[in-house]
């Protein structure tokens, strides 16, 4: 099976790399970040070719698709602006990457069976239980330009018969190896480790995260990258949605230190809504089984054995 992965040398993108079937033929699609091809041969991923392109120019898109083998049998899409609140500060940088690269993806790169990496962003603004059929009316732009991504799948897949089937995943968010360094688990990790007791926080903390580790992520995407035929919409969430003040009471727990935490300002996601939709629980048996303290003992000794690569590499 040939599947494109976009986004591939982002969080994701590179535990998607690992986990993936080592029959699949992957065309991996990056942009700017560097590393990807030497991530690729460091974990000997021969089923995996690189290819640079922008998501965004309609002439590098097609002409990647040329030299991929095009059509494709299923396509990962992880590509996107992954900061939510620089969208805030520039929208117009977010609409591009988040739903003008998936418009000139489609028209110029056809695949029969799409997977999309939505956010649960846009329940913005919401309270309470919500499911892919909340009517929704998001403000913040990140939110809005994943709404519009959802649309243009849909309009594809009904209007044009290109992608033929299509899963809209709201995705509500994951942790572990290769996160960014701004995401609260890495930098939190990083700076315990490095002796930090003090925390400030943005907001009361009682924002609500429901995130889970990567591995029960990314195995939850490639089994729908597997199942083509449906067109449909659904959250994908760990469903037990935990306070930003409780992640770090259990990140201190994990560590054996104690921490003293304050806080200050607003901050740009304030999240009061979960997930109650069960459908891929139910329709596709994807239940993540990972909690947040295991997944995090297993990212901490991730970073330990980086810690000790990097000793012996100096």
């Amino acid at each position: 099976m040939h599947v494109v992965v976009t986004g591939a040398s982002g969080f994701i993108g590179r535990n998607v790399l690992l986990r993936a079937p080592r029959e699949w033929q992957i065309t991996a699609i990056a942009h700017q970040t560097p590393g990807l091809e030497a991530f690729v041969r460091e974990h000997r991923l021969d089923h995996v070719r690189v290819n640079r392109c922008d998501l965004r120019d309609s002439d590098a898109v097609r002409a990647a698709a040329r030299t991929s083998g095009a059509p494709a049998d299923a396509a990962l899409y992880l590509a996107a602006n992954s900061d939510p609140a620089r969208s805030s500060r520039d929208p117009g940088d977010d609409l591009r990457a988040n739903t003008v690269a998936v418009v000139t993806f489609l028209e110029q790169w056809p695949v029969r069976h799409l997977v999309y990496l939505s956010s649960g962003a846009v329940y913005d603004g919401l309270s309470g239980a919500v499911t892919p059929a909340t009517p929704v009316s998001p403000v913040l732009p990140y939110a809005i330009s994943k709404l519009a991504s959802e649309q243009y799948v849909r309009f594809f897949a009904e209007r044009r018969g290109q992608p033929s089937s299509y899963v809209n995943v709201r995705f509500f968010g994951a942790y572990g190896p290769y996160e960014p360094d701004r995401k609260i688990t890495t930098r939190w990790l990083l700076a315990l480790a490095a002796g930090q007791r003090e925390f400030m926080l943005r907001g009361d903390g009682q924002n609500l995260i429901d995130f889970m580790y990567v591995n029960d992520a990314v195995d939850g995407l490639l089994k729908l990258v597997e199942r083509p035929g449906e067109r449909l919409t659904v959250d994908f969430a760990s469903g037990s949605p935990v306070s930003v003040n409780e992640i770090v009471a259990v990140m201190a727990r994990v560590l054996d230190v104690n921490v003293v935490v304050r806080h200050e300002g607003v901050t740009e996601e304030y999240i009061t809504f979960w997930s109650d939709d069960r459908t891929l629980r139910e329709r596709f048996d994807i239940v993540p089984s990972t909690s947040f303290e295991s997944g995090l003992r297993e990212f901490r000794a991730f970073f330990l054995r980086e810690r000790d690569q990097a000793g012996k590499a100096s």
